[in-house]
């Protein structure tokens, strides 16, 4: 800003020197000398003009100059214009008042060395390219460059260029580049056009619109920020009334993204409190923000949405805005993690939003505390309604490393199992509610792995579970009739419904091993184990399944004979969640045969054996 004010100055001391000097008719060579001579011996600044200055007197006096140069002392601050120009009015030169009607630059470049090199280096790399030492150093770097940068910011004037009481500002084609020692680009900023009209400290409505260009470095398009809106200034409070401010950016997101803003900024501190207005595609959102250029968080924010965007990192600058969107496009989730992006990330978030997608799951009214800083991002609490059940977590994702770490606990209570399965698009219909709690963790560089990773406990209930085309019952009759050597004459439900379906999981390198699941039918009970392979959906599972007396009540060919009332009926699963679930499970009957055959041999053989020892000890 301090920069700006320099090029501002130099048009502004052209005019008033020239309304002074009008009675001597100097030419304007000498005007340019005795400017120079003022600004060198005032401050140290070195003014050349290598092009064309010029002085006219009618309608208004007015000055303008080309190809000028300017050297700041103590900046290593280059500043070159295509061309300036001054006026003001002529009627009040009459009565020696200075009225500036207007301040015009056009192509100026600003230049300017890094005052603390590696900071702004740290600020401008792409940190995904970084060992986790070098991330440390760069944290630190980052903190200690908002340190200074705040110290430094109380000793600017940042409301000089309101004091000049200018009827019009223009700057068009401006270029604001950081460089390190060597020369090259960190950073650059172009400001294609910036108009303000009436500039004054009496609290009169000042109109802006403006016109930002912020290259990407890549070649992805560059982010475009358009402006216009209308302020007041209280120098004496050092504020800054922000009555409206429309902006459009585009570049980062498939959708043009707008903002509407109003609130007070402190020109002291940099802090802003705004009201935020928010549109990109079919998402909407309104809240309060406080943004505080050297504070920690940088963001504080309170948003109502009505869904979840990642249009939303523009709320977080730039540089994460437009990575974060660029890593949002790819969705095979082989992609790194957009580490860099979120390591840009310095805010604090209250949001509650009407809509948010996970992949087939749908959460609505959600609630959600954030803490986004270096990295980490933590969601403590988290609650919403999905698929017609109450969920509450919370997760921590550190990413401040290359690595990134996932942790998080949790669960659902009351979940629609029929709303649920419908999601997912599985080849099988259930109807019923369930219960989850885990606590799982892992770790890896993109979402694939991340997920891939996670282990840890999951616990499993349900209340009146059914699975559509899952005849379980039949399944058992048919073989305890083959065991009867009887042939079945009733009609059985094509459906099961479960009086119990239990399980304790555990999460390990993409597979859910189930240990122990048990569930309970009406005649049947079932404990046993297995395993869901979530990438494949592949499951494999086995029971061994106590068969009761009522299961006779469903066709008299499968009534319970005394002599396998105790037997442990063996049960094997194995299919794929998109097929046919009915193809799934088959009740092992060889194996019951064999042992209710091996049960007989020994019930002979101990039937013989007591025969014998009656006859040992049979008394004459």
């Amino acid at each position: 800003m301090r920069v700006i004010l320099w090029i501002l100055a130099v048009p502004v001391i052209l005019i008033v020197l020239a309304a002074v000097l009008i009675p001597l008719f100097l030419d304007e060579k000498a005007l340019v000398d005795i400017v120079a001579k003022q600004l060198k011996d005032e401050s140290g600044a070195v003014l050349r003009v290598d092009g064309d200055a010029s002085l006219s007197l009618f309608p208004k006096v007015a000055l303008s100059a080309s190809d000028v140069s300017l050297e700041v002392p103590e900046s290593n601050t280059q500043i070159v214009a295509k061309s300036l120009s001054a006026g003001v009015a002529l009627m009040p030169l009459l009565s020696s008042s200075v009225e500036i009607d207007s301040i015009q630059v056009q192509g100026l470049t600003v230049t300017s060395e890094a005052a603390d090199e590696e900071a702004a280096k740290a600020e401008a790399t792409d940190t995904s390219t970084l060992s986790n030492a070098e991330l440390e150093k760069f944290y630190a770097l980052r903190a200690q460059a908002r340190v200074k940068a705040q110290a430094e910011a109380a000793a600017t004037v940042l409301a000089a260029p309101l004091a000049l009481e200018v009827g019009e500002l223009s700057l068009s084609n401006i270029r604001l580049i950081t460089v390190d020692s060597a020369g090259i680009a960190i950073s650059e900023l172009q400001l294609r056009q910036l108009t303000a009209s009436d500039l004054n400290l009496d609290g009169r409505v000042v109109p802006l619109t403006g016109d930002i260009i912020i290259p990407s470095g890549t070649d992805a398009p560059p982010m475009e920020i358009t402006l216009a809106g209308e302020f007041r200034t209280d120098l004496d409070a050092e504020t800054l009334n922000l009555d409206s401010l429309n902006i459009r950016v585009t570049g980062t997101t498939p959708d043009a993204i707008t903002l509407g803003l109003s609130g007070e900024f402190s020109l002291d501190t940099q802090v802003a409190d705004l009201n935020i207005e928010l549109q990109t595609g079919d998402l909407t959102g309104s809240g309060t923000l406080r943004y505080a250029s050297f504070e920690s968080p940088q963001i504080d924010a309170d948003l109502a949405l009505t869904e979840l965007n990642p249009a939303l990192l523009i709320l977080a600058g730039p540089d994460a805005s437009a990575e974060g969107a660029q890593d949002a496009a790819s969705s095979d989730g082989d992609a790194p993690l957009p580490l860099n992006a979120l390591r840009m990330i310095d805010t604090r978030a209250k949001l509650r939003i009407d809509t948010v997608v996970l992949d087939a799951h749908k959460l609505t009214d959600v609630s959600a505390a954030l803490r986004m800083v270096d990295g980490v991002a933590t969601l403590d609490p988290v609650s919403a309604q999905v698929h017609g059940g109450d969920i509450n977590f919370s997760a921590v994702f550190n990413g401040r490393y290359n690595v990134a770490t996932l942790a998080t606990e949790g669960g659902v209570e009351a979940l629609d199992v029929a709303q649920a399965v419908s999601a997912m698009e599985l080849g099988m219909e259930a109807r019923g509610a369930a219960n989850l709690e885990w606590s799982l963790s892992g770790s890896g560089a993109s979402s694939n792995a991340l997920t891939q990773s996670l282990t840890g406990p999951i616990s499993f209930t349900t209340q009146d579970i059914t699975l559509a085309g899952i005849g379980m019952e039949q399944m058992f009759c048919k073989g305890v009739a083959l065991v009867n050597q009887e042939a079945l004459s009733a009609e059985f439900p094509a459906d099961t419904r479960f009086e119990a379906l239990e399980a304790e999981i555990m999460l390990t390198d993409g597979v859910a091993t189930l240990n122990p699941l048990t569930a309970q039918l009406a005649a049947v009970g079932l404990n046993g184990n297995g395993t869901l392979d979530l990438d494949s959906q592949d499951l494999r599972a086995s029971f061994r399944a106590q068969l009761s007396a009522a299961l006779g009540e469903l066709d008299p060919a499968c009534r319970i004979n005394e002599r396998y009332s105790d037997l442990r009926w063996p049960v094997e699963c194995k299919g794929n969640l998109a097929d046919d679930p009915a193809g799934w499970c088959g009740v092992n009957t060889s194996e019951i045969i064999k042992d209710l055959a091996e049960g007989e041999l020994k019930r002979k053989a101990s039937d013989e054996a007591g025969k014998l020892f009656n006859k040992l000890f049979r008394r004459d």
